[in-house]
């Protein structure tokens, strides 16, 4: 049979994180209600929990409200879950989700990494479909965001403080020196590490000129801080051969 021409297509969303599909899938279904923001993703509020119990994705409101928001149609640890989906919703307008795992390669990652990739179709069965999926390719991509954030809640934030080195020139641009390239390169190495957050020089917001200053962020794995804040000193080219120094410090991000 052909495809009705006027079906709306699935919403798909991908975040990649630092774990291995098993414990992906293992975050994603023992420990759902530990990170999905029920404010304001679920149908009772704030203060209750979601979780699965005996092939259904039940959540609980902060009074003993009780609810399925879908059931189980495929449960493969480490690949893929697949469920319903009628939140708020009676099952003959369900929609369908479904949640793949895949092991993917990070260069000199030094740990597995997993693509999760969200797929959410049936747009038919829903009664208001078009509404409906444009609602939910907006808040998928805040429910990923949770899921990565607990999926990385063992990692250290460091900030690299960047300030000109001993070989620095006196007159002209920091970044005009040919080593200026070494620290770019170095970037691109945090970059394909996926541990870069940030980087770039920082102004005085006032006229009083302060000297370079410049500060990059990562995000590394606890057991790999010592090894990070070594890199900082040892692998950027421009910090060995003086024109910046960098000083490392660990960042107690309060609020994010």
């Amino acid at each position: 049979m052909a495809p009705d021409p006027g079906a709306l297509p699935p919403i798909r969303r991908s975040i990649v994180v630092p774990t291995s599909p098993d414990d992906a899938f293992r975050l994603w279904t023992d420990d759902i209600g530990a990170w999905w923001p029920l404010d304001p993703h679920s149908v009772h509020g704030a203060g209750g929990t979601v979780a699965f119990v005996d092939g259904e994705l039940v959540e609980r409101g902060p009074s003993g409200e009780q609810c399925s928001w879908g059931s189980v149609l495929a449960w493969e640890p480490g690949a893929r879950v697949q469920l319903t989906w009628h939140p708020g919703r009676t099952a003959d307008e369900a929609t369908e989700v479904e949640v793949r795992f895949e092991a993917v390669d990070v260069a000199g990652g030094g740990r597995g990494h997993t693509l999760v990739t969200i797929e959410h179709r049936g747009w038919e069965r829903h009664p208001d479909g078009s509404a409906a999926r444009a609602e939910y390719g907006r808040g998928w991509i805040g429910v990923l965001g949770r899921f990565g954030d607990a999926a990385r809640a063992d990692d250290v934030w460091l900030v690299l403080a960047h300030t000109a080195g001993p070989a620095a020139p006196v007159d002209g641009p920091l970044f005009a020196h040919p080593d200026f390239a070494e620290h770019v390169a170095f970037l691109d190495r945090l970059a394909g590490l996926g541990v870069l957050v940030a980087a770039g020089p920082l102004s005085p917001i006032d006229d009083v000129p302060d000297g370079a200053r410049g500060m990059t962020v990562v995000r590394v794995p606890a057991a790999d801080v010592d090894r990070f804040a070594d890199l900082a000193r040892t692998d950027d080219q421009s910090v060995v051969r003086g024109l910046l120094d960098v000083t490392v410090s660990r960042w107690a991000v309060v609020r994010r």
